[in-house]
């Protein structure tokens, strides 16, 4: 709340990360369903249980297709049998259980089902976690330890990596990895490394955040850094996707204006970092307090102006492009109506009247 007090992957990217990692991850999917806020989720495909399918010693890539289109794994036998010629698959189909969620590329299905990635794990990463959020959820999948994870990310914030200079140009050195592991469905094999993971969703990022974009971002004054802060705040707050562009813009007019963004997310984020605030109200406290809102820190939006130093979260590619195109208006206040939706305005005394309304 802002107050005035106070997509399946391409195919190219799977082989891009399979040539890359040698195998140990492809991405299948990258707008998984968005995480709950205010008590609502939005239904995706990324919910769906994996299914396992098993390829037997001898089944011809006729046969394989049947079985993944009659579990609604891919859509079209036919493609499979297709693609698994033109790659030359079909000649090394290697048996055993595979483990794949509805609506899997067809062609990552026949990369996987050659290079043998037997149950593999898949892992829905959602829009709006934190790296920590991440790691216990990689953890739960059976992917990594979310230890392991948290020192991977912190030895490639600190050592560095080859993977797209221009995407880490404008993050400071001291800064974390936080809003560049992307989220996705991915799937991950059974021995893949921690640095694996990390790079995998770095390389997605790199992916998505396309050259274009970074171009208009940069034409309009805002680094890649300062794109992913605005829009992991905006993940965080939005629900109803059609508001994205209208949240970007609310905090894009206060920053032009040198107004405090006073969102409650940086807040959230911040206040984690209390002792005990996590084991008591996890890392999104919902209610905050007068207290948390004076809580000293640099990510403390209320307290302090201008952007936090760096992303809370980890935000989609959805967010990222309503920060760089956001809806063209003069809103400068947002109030939660309790249904997932939001009343905008552009003046306080309108903006009062949206909160005794909605939040009496």
């Amino acid at each position: 709340m802002v107050t005035g007090n106070n997509f399946i992957s391409s195919a190219l990217v799977g082989l891009a990360l399979a040539a890359l990692l040698g195998g140990a991850a492809y991405v299948i999917a990258s707008s998984p369903a968005s995480v709950p806020r205010n008590g609502l989720r939005l239904a995706h495909a990324a919910d769906a249980e994996p299914v396992f399918i098993m390829v037997e010693a001898g089944d011809n890539a006729a046969a394989i297709g049947q079985r993944l289109e009659a579990a609604q794994i891919i859509d079209s036998a036919s493609s499979f049998q297709r693609l698994a010629k033109i790659t030359g698959a079909e000649r090394n189909l290697a048996a055993g259980e595979y483990e794949f969620v509805p609506g899997t590329a067809t062609l990552d299905a026949v990369m996987r089902i050659r290079d043998g990635l037997t149950s593999a794990r898949i892992v829905a990463v959602p829009e709006g976690m934190r790296l920590e959020e991440i790691g216990n959820l990689l953890e739960r999948r059976g992917v990594v330890k979310a230890g392991d994870f948290l020192q991977a990310v912190n030895a490639i914030a600190t050592q560095g990596t080859a993977i797209d200079a221009d995407l880490l140009s404008s993050r400071p050195k001291a800064a974390t990895l936080e809003g560049y592991t992307y989220p996705a469905t991915y799937s991950f094999s059974r021995s893949v490394s921690p640095n694996e993971v990390v790079l995998t969703m770095m390389e997605t990022l790199s992916d998505r955040l396309t050259p274009e974009l970074r171009a208009e971002a940069r034409a309009q004054g805002l680094t890649v850094h300062e794109v992913l802060i605005l829009a992991s705040i905006v993940e965080r707050e939005v629900v109803l996707p059609e508001e994205r562009p209208l949240i970007a813009a609310v905090y894009r007019n206060r920053l032009k204006i040198d107004m405090p963004l006073q969102a409650d997310p940086t807040v959230q984020y911040a206040i984690a970092a209390r002792p005990g605030n996590i084991v008591e109200f996890g890392y999104w406290k919902r209610a905050l307090s007068l207290q948390d809102l004076q809580f000293d820190s640099t990510y403390n939006t209320y307290t302090k102006r201008g952007l936090p130093p760096g992303p809370i979260a980890n935000p989609g590619i959805d967010s990222i492009i309503a920060v760089i195109r956001p809806a063209p208006t003069k809103h400068l206040f947002f109030v939660a109506r309790n249904d997932g939706s939001h009343a905008f305005s552009e003046t306080f005394a309108e903006h009062q009247s949206f909160v005794e309304q909605y939040q009496p």
